[in-house]
């Protein structure tokens, strides 16, 4: 009977010894958060084990994370997987539907963003993209002949309409002639003349008759101007011409036509074209919801593709730029001792008190093996 209480006894002992050891050995790692001093003795074993090796520990964990854990494989992998780009697709589609049918100006979108008067904005920009595109342009073709900068079919054209031109000018100078204008003209004219010539003038006047000679000259200038010879003539003098001017270089044409004046157009016909004042207060919805369909089910699906695709070759490099195992640790060690000793109480509390009642059991069993030990020994 004095050996069944020896082993209960020394059971009990070394269960409460095992049991209170590694409680307390589990609550060293944590505690205390600090060190502690007699004087200017620290006392051993403060501050715990984790909030000593915390930077260690932090630096470690985020060497870990960084070599282990988020690799730029690994996030690769994750981003070109079917599943993925589904859900990404899934999401943009949602979205564009969203701004297809919004009833938000674009307008209204600038002011969110904060940008203030638009429509005068996106006028100098197209003024200031002319402008350098002309000058590109200038420069690249200034010392090329006008012949060998334009397209030959253009040339054609402009050649095969000479004789509609001329055509076209001799019709208007004999109906100007013909007209009242026209008569007064021609009256000016020969009054002029005459009046150079002095007496004979005067003679050839009185002999003719002022009205009789300025009519004579009137029709005639009209029947020269509706004459076929004359028609050939204009044709042929505006052939000679435009191909005396198709040989000129660019700086030399430019010196006959101002050029400014001709980019001045440029500028106000594109910016009339686009009406950008107007086009600003129309909603998203009259541009976008035309193009519906092919937006959703074309333009979607291609640019998740090619966006993640893009964005996978671009993750080494992104991942070395953010240098995650450095913020894993910076955000390891601004947690408190207290944040971090309840998150590992919170995953691990069960474990740990079940390492706690092991403890007691390996030191109940201990105490029972000396019990027998000692009776077997004192017999």
């Amino acid at each position: 009977m004095d050996a069944f209480w020896l082993v209960l006894f020394m059971a009990i002992i070394g269960a409460l010894i095992g049991g209170i050891t590694n409680a307390v050995a589990i609550r060293m790692l944590f505690r205390p958060h600090k060190a502690r001093y007699i004087g200017k003795w620290r006392i051993p074993f403060t501050p715990g084990l984790i909030p000593k090796r915390k930077a260690e520990l932090a630096r470690q964990i985020g060497k870990i994370v960084d070599e282990h854990l988020l690799t730029p494989e690994s996030i690769k992998q994750k981003i070109t997987e079917p599943v993925f780009q589904k859900e990404i697709e899934l999401v943009l589609r949602t979205e564009s539907k969203k701004w297809i049918h919004s009833n938000i100006t674009i307008a209204e979108m600038f002011e969110r963003a904060q940008i203030e008067q638009p429509g005068q904005k996106i006028e100098a920009y197209l003024h200031k993209w002319i402008d350098n595109k002309y000058a590109v342009i200038k420069d690249f073709y200034v010392d090329q002949p006008v012949k060998e900068s334009l397209p030959a079919e253009w040339l054609d054209r402009a050649e095969a309409k000479i004789p509609d031109i001329a055509d076209y000018f001799l019709r208007k100078g004999a109906n100007y002639f013909s007209s009242e204008e026209g008569r007064y003209r021609v009256k000016r004219m020969t009054n002029d003349f005459l009046s150079d010539w002095g007496r004979l003038g005067s003679m050839v006047r009185k002999v003719v008759g002022s009205t009789s000679l300025e009519e004579k000259i009137r029709l005639e200038i009209v029947k020269f101007l509706s004459s076929p010879g004359a028609k050939d003539l204009a044709g042929t003098m505006l052939k000679s011409e435009w191909e005396r001017m198709i040989q000129w270089e660019w700086s030399q044409a430019l010196e006959h036509f101002s050029d400014e004046k001709a980019l001045q157009k440029t500028k106000s016909f594109v910016v009339s074209q686009l009406n950008v004042q107007n086009s600003l207060t129309k909603p998203l919805s009259a541009y976008l919801a035309p193009c519906e369909t092919k937006l959703i089910d074309e333009m979607v699906p291609k640019l998740v593709e090619r966006g993640l695709l893009r964005a996978a070759e671009h993750i080494p490099s992104l991942m070395h730029k953010l240098k995650i195992d450095g913020i894993v640790r910076s955000q390891i060690e601004a947690f408190s001792t207290e944040r971090l000793e309840r998150m590992v109480l919170e995953i691990a509390q069960r474990e740990l008190r079940m390492i706690t009642w092991l403890g007691a059991l390996l030191g109940g069993l201990i105490g029972v093996l000396q019990a027998l030990m000692m009776t077997m020994f004192s017999l």
